[in-house]
């Protein structure tokens, strides 16, 4: 039977990081590319290079949703993309350098709002954290 008790502390602490995050996001997210841009490209910053096609299945959206969301960050310069060598059909993604800037930064802004929420437990505690979240983590 599935503890609903930490169900119910797993999805508050989600919460509470994508809330943080929203608040703060006139600080680092300078491209304007919302959760939905902001988790595309850290998926993306995983898996390049990729195909289209493989990212649209880790990240479970609809093709022609992720292909507009790429054409807007390839727009902003965030994403080249390229046609695929072993098939025409398909085309292959890779972050530019801004794109890559932009990983940073939100990976930094991840970092500090963990930080900030982690505050309260100690240095040995945040380790055990650490290393409970690498033995549940799937691999990519």
């Amino acid at each position: 039977m599935p503890d609903i008790e930490i169900a119910n502390l797993t999805d508050r602490f989600m919460r509470r990081i994508h809330l943080s995050l929203n608040a703060r996001s006139s600080e680092f997210d300078r491209h304007q590319l919302g959760p939905a841009g902001g988790v595309l490209l850290l998926t993306l910053a995983e898996m390049e290079p990729v195909r289209l096609h493989e990212l649209v299945a880790r990240m479970n959206r609809d093709k022609s949703q992720m292909t507009r969301a790429v054409k807007v960050l390839e727009a902003k310069g965030l994403i080249d993309r390229v046609p695929d060598q072993s098939d025409a059909r398909a085309s292959v993604l890779s972050l530019t350098s801004q794109g890559q800037e932009a990983v940073a930064e939100l990976q930094q802004a991840v970092a500090d709002t963990l930080a900030d929420i982690l505050e309260p437990l100690s240095k040995s505690e945040q380790e055990q954290l650490r290393a409970l979240l690498k033995k549940i983590q799937s691999p990519l």
